[in-house]
């Protein structure tokens, strides 16, 4: 009986024996790990792949956080998709769209300056902790500058303007910065603009010739290959230019070429060197149609250009429709626009007065 009593004891021990290694051991013998399933997994952030308006690949290990630049066309697409100075780390003449610049960047006037045009100080960029550079294609040359100090450098505007560019633009940036998502909404609210713009114009009896001055010179104006042809086309007009070759620039012509032209309307840019009064009294513009039936206005805004290659061109484009068709498209609607826009980039709303529109 105690044999047996002992036999069926060790016959125990040994189960035990046997359950408590199952546990401890997996079935390759080797001792199991603990359980880390609940232990976080640390990766490594996908590097961003961008390629710029020359075809060059630029790099990015994350989103871009301080952002310079000096060409205000091309440095607003960083300011529209920050909602303000969210990105920006330093910029150029911080004179242009102060009026704008000024109540939608806190601090505006701490930011550094970092030079104007393409005369670059490349020891405050890098005091700024700047991470990324954007400029324009006619900045090109500064592609070897910021290599040399480790800046990545994005060209995010082409030379050939138009509405396109101005969404690719947004779209690149905007995958730069990691606001993919807000440069679709822009880019939208842009293309519903312009189609509004074409459905409304398209109901005018007549389409009346444009002429687009430039800011430097009334002599000076807008030919096919820049943005304010397709703004004015949007809004139903026809560029009154023909048979100027020029790209991405205002073109110098003489009066005899103006008069030739015969513009029924004549726009001018709000930064403008010259008055519209001085063009009304000089003789030599007198026999213009425009000048004749006092046609000619100043482009708005006085908050920021809506003529530029930027996201506001969208409500050039609006402004652009009620000035040519003021009874199909009414002030009361162009300000609808104006605070629906502002409101999306900025947050923010402004008055006619501070657009220069009263």
């Amino acid at each position: 009986m105690k044999n047996l009593k002992r036999i069926i004891a060790f016959m125990l021990l040994v189960s035990i024996i046997f359950t408590l290694s199952a546990c401890k051991f997996g079935k390759s013998g080797e001792l199991d790990k603990p359980d880390d399933s609940s232990t976080p997994v640390v990766t490594e952030p996908e590097e961003i792949k961008i390629t710029d308006v020359l075809g060059r690949e630029v790099v990015l290990s994350e989103p871009a956080k301080k952002v310079v630049g000096t060409h205000n066309p091309s440095v607003s697409s960083v300011i529209v998709l920050g909602g303000g100075g969210k990105y920006i780390a330093g910029l150029g003449n911080k004179e242009m769209c102060r009026e704008l610049y000024t109540l939608v960047i806190d601090g505006y006037d701490d930011i550094i300056q970092i030079g104007k045009g393409k005369q670059i100080n490349l020891e405050t960029v890098e005091s700024a902790g700047a991470d990324l550079a954007v400029f324009p294609e006619r900045f090109k040359d500064l592609v070897e500058e910021f290599e040399k100090i480790d800046v990545p450098i994005l060209v995010a505007l082409p030379n050939d303007e138009s509405f396109d560019t101005v969404k690719n633009t947004l779209s690149i940036v905007g995958k730069a910065l990691g606001e993919d998502e807000r440069a679709s909404k822009i880019n939208a609210f842009f293309d519903k603009k312009v189609a509004d713009a074409k459905a409304i114009s398209a109901k005018a009896k007549d389409k009346q010739k444009v002429l687009f001055l430039g800011s430097s010179s009334p002599l000076s104006v807008a030919p096919d290959a820049m943005i304010q042809t397709q703004l004015i086309e949007a809004a139903g007009g026809i560029n009154a230019v023909s048979g100027v070759d020029a790209k991405g620039e205002f073109a110098d012509v003489n009066i005899e070429q103006i008069i030739a032209w015969d513009p029924d309307v004549i726009w001018c840019p709000a930064y403008a060197k010259y008055t519209i009064e001085s063009l009304l009294k000089d003789p030599a513009w007198g026999g213009i149609k425009a000048i004749k039936n006092k046609a000619i206005y100043e482009f708005p805004s006085t908050l920021e250009p809506w003529d530029y290659p930027t996201a506001a061109v969208a409500l050039g484009v609006s402004w652009a429709t009620h000035n040519l068709h003021p009874d199909l498209y009414s002030l009361d609607e162009l300000k609808k626009d104006a605070d629906e826009f502002y409101n999306l980039v900025y947050g923010k709303t402004f008055t006619l007065e501070q657009m220069g529109l009263k």
